[in-house]
């Protein structure tokens, strides 16, 4: 039940999802965990750490920008 495993299957999902897409993608690809229910926590957390980020109903990966020195 990690943040990584719900950002990977976001990335498997073509960087770009519904909640219900993720949790659902998380209940197939892992049916013996409960990930499934904890995937919005999960993204959420991810959304503080500017991992991901929430526009309109879907979620998407954040592109990391580069430093310049």
């Amino acid at each position: 039940m990690s943040q990584e495993d719900v950002k990977n299957i976001l990335k498997e999902l073509k960087g770009e999802a519904t909640t219900k897409e993720i949790s659902d993608y998380a209940r197939k690809k892992y049916p013996d965990r409960t990930l499934y229910l904890y995937v919005l926590n999960r993204l959420r957390k991810l959304e503080r750490n500017k991992e991901v980020k929430f526009e309109g109903a879907k979620w998407k990966i954040q592109k990391k920008k580069l430093k310049s020195y």
